[in-house]
């Protein structure tokens, strides 16, 4: 990284400015007042019957009320602006000018410093290497070694001094963001006097006229002060960037005071998902840069070797950093979860199922990566778990679970995503490709039972989740051909997310779909005909649950079946033969038998004996079923077929 230089500081807004703008916007308020007012007062003279008596004219004098409403509305929101800018012009913005020109002070001193150190260091090195020979007098020797030292020492304490100084520069550019984002959010809530009235008297709807546009004022800084983001999205830019603001603390406070606000705010590390992946990599690269590893690759000096200490989980569950980092923190915070004493029973083997599902190699010899892992607000554990490499595979597949599934099923679910992963990458060896694909399972989010399976919240709040990680994928490979399959009640989340982010994700497969909604169902349409997206989906005739999920007279609020949304591809869960799985000729795949995706036993009536006075007595025996996602199921092989072809479709991404 070159060294910092003045160019590297934010410009900031002089503070005189925005107080010279709100001036301005009194003057103008108050000339509207008074020009109103003068208008308003000829018009009463007009209106005075005794100057003007015109029958069936009675409504003129109250025909300005409305322009002298709006008129006063306007004036008030020039008002409310004026302050707000005052506000900012007279406090914040000053502090900022402030730290900027300290900021330009320090700079040529410390690169001055630095420079001068590793020029001297250089120096030094070279005399020490020049006196290693046998022919120099030791007292030389030892005054070069002691030289060297010397040198080696002040460039280090230059080169902390340089790390301080960028760490303040990157903390400063974010606070000017900050400043100027709040500045603009506030101003973006004035509003008054934007009601049109035409010539005829009727009104002219107009969108709400917005303040605080602004261009780019430095490089790395927001293009403008969005006018477009919904409401949810303003609440989630918002959250990522008090996430942000609050990681940056975690980092550097006291160790009391931490643990205090996290034990008082345990939701906080399942809210960081939400920090934008994009600021979330650059917020861990500059924590990196004022951090040290030990040999291990274990951070244990500066800010992330705080964070992994004493609140790892408010790094493991960032999206769009480093994959590896995010199983490294996210171990600790498993294990931290385990060291404690007061858990209960059931909470403690999902904990410890989730522990040896990680310590379990594949056949390469790898073990999975813990993406995410978080207790949730009633102590749920939460997990995603990654097989194989997504920063560097040529192809990347969520895989999801439906209703009544937790981290209880997390040895089960793992083992449906390490087959699929295992199977496809198998298949793509067999045909002669060098592809690489990973496969990300998503336990993270709360699919609820039997009683919430009809509601849409649960999938609504899981979308966003999901949502959040597709993104971050993306970040940290951009090339990647991101898919998705998902079960059940899995495939209304996993639709939404769909929806929600057209062309993140190129082709899709759902299992017994507990249905979508209208509205996900016709985005799916569209970005099946634009070319965007590709879904396909099965139900298995012996699967008799996943249709109660889509009974709209139940009262579900995603009743519409994927296989009816126009543009998607049915394919057979029955069984039967797969084309091109395990050869050109294809392999027999079982019948799905059942709702689950695994196999599972099931008790089946095989006849009748009699019983103690001829009664009958059923007689049942226990019958394996087949689920939509074991290895021998039809379904299974589709699926690993499908994705195989759809990383070989040219032009897929």
């Amino acid at each position: 990284m070159g060294s910092p230089s003045v160019d590297d500081l934010p410009q900031v807004v002089d503070p005189a400015v925005l107080t010279g703008l709100g001036e301005r916007l009194v003057a103008i308020a108050n000339g509207t007042q008074t020009s109103m007012s003068d208008v308003q007062n000829r018009w009463v003279v007009l209106g005075d019957t005794e100057v003007f008596h015109v029958t069936g004219a009675e409504a003129v004098p109250r025909m300005l009320d409305r322009p002298v409403a709006d008129a006063r509305g306007f004036s008030e929101a020039l008002i409310e602006a004026r302050n707000t800018l005052w506000e900012a012009g007279s406090s914040e913005f000053p502090d900022l000018k402030q730290r900027r020109e300290e900021l330009a002070s320090r700079i040529p001193s410390v690169v001055a410093a630095y420079d001068a150190a590793a020029d001297a260091s250089v120096r030094a090195n070279a005399t020490y290497r020049s006196t290693r020979g046998s022919d120099v007098d030791a007292s030389v020797a030892a005054d070069a070694s002691l030289a060297r030292l010397n040198a080696s020492t002040t460039l280090n304490s230059a080169q902390s001094a340089l790390d301080t100084l960028q760490a303040d520069i990157d903390r400063f550019r974010r606070d000017v963001e900050d400043a100027e984002d709040r500045l603009a959010s506030r101003l973006r809530n004035v509003s008054g006097g934007t009601e049109v009235i035409g010539a005829g008297g009727e009104p002219s709807r107009v969108s709400q006229l917005f303040w605080g546009f602004s261009e780019s004022a430095y490089p790395g800084a927001p293009s403008a002060a969005s006018v477009q983001r919904s409401l949810s999205e303003q609440l989630t830019y918002d959250l990522g960037r008090a996430a942000e603001r609050r990681i940056d603390w975690l980092a550097t406070a006291g160790e009391d005071d931490v643990q205090q606000w996290l034990d008082a705010h345990p939701d906080f590390v399942q809210s960081v998902a939400f920090v934008d992946p994009q600021r979330a990599g650059d917020l861990f690269a500059d924590l990196a840069e004022s951090s040290a590893a030990a040999p291990n690759g274990e951070w244990n000096t500066g800010p992330l070797g705080q964070l992994l200490a004493l609140a790892p989980l408010a790094v493991g569950n960032l999206n769009g950093i480093p994959v590896a980092q995010r199983g490294m923190f996210n171990r600790a915070g498993l294990a931290n979860a385990l060291a404690q004493g007061d858990m209960d029973e059931e909470t403690r083997t999902r904990l410890e199922d989730l522990h040896a599902v990680l310590e379990r190699r594949g056949r390469d010899g790898s073990s999975p990566t813990l993406l995410s892992f978080f207790l949730d607000s009633d102590g749920s554990p939460r997990a995603n778990l990654a097989f194989g490499d997504i920063e560097t595979a040529d192809q990347v597949t969520t895989l999801t679970h439906g209703i009544r599934t937790d981290l209880g099923s997390v040895v089960e679910w793992s083992h449906a995503g390490a087959n699929l992963q295992s199977a496809l990458t198998t298949e793509l060896k067999r045909t002669g490709s060098e592809a690489t694909t990973a496969v990300v399972l998503v336990m993270d989010w709360d699919s609820g039972g039997v009683p919430q399976v009809l509601n849409i919240d649960r999938p609504d709040a899981g979308a966003a989740r999901l949502s959040e990680t597709l993104r971050g994928i993306r970040a940290v490979n951009p090339s990647a051909q991101i898919d998705a399959g998902a079960h059940s009640l899995g495939t209304t989340m996993t639709g939404q997310a769909i929806a929600d982010n057209p062309g993140l994700v190129s082709h899709v497969w759902f299992f017994g779909s507990a249905g979508v909604t209208e509205q996900t169902g016709d985005a799916l349409a569209d970005q099946i005909a634009s070319g965007q997206t590709s879904v396909n989906a099965t139900h298995a005739d012996a699967d008799s649950i996943a249709e109660w999920g889509r009974k709209g007279w139940l009262g579900s609020a995603h009743p519409e079946d994927p296989r009816e949304v126009p543009g998607v591809s049915s394919f057979s869960s029955n069984g039967g033969v797969v084309p091109g799985f395990g050869s050109a000729q294809g392999e027999f795949g079982e019948g799905t038998d059942s709702h689950d995706t695994a196999n599972s036993e099931k008790d089946v009536l095989v006849g009748w004996t009699v019983g103690p006075g001829g009664a009958p007595i059923p007689r049942y025996e226990s019958v394996e079923q087949t689920g939509y996602l074991d290895p021998s199921a039809q379904s299974f092989k589709q699926f690993v077929v499908g994705l195989r072809e759809a990383l070989e479709t040219a032009g897929a991404n």
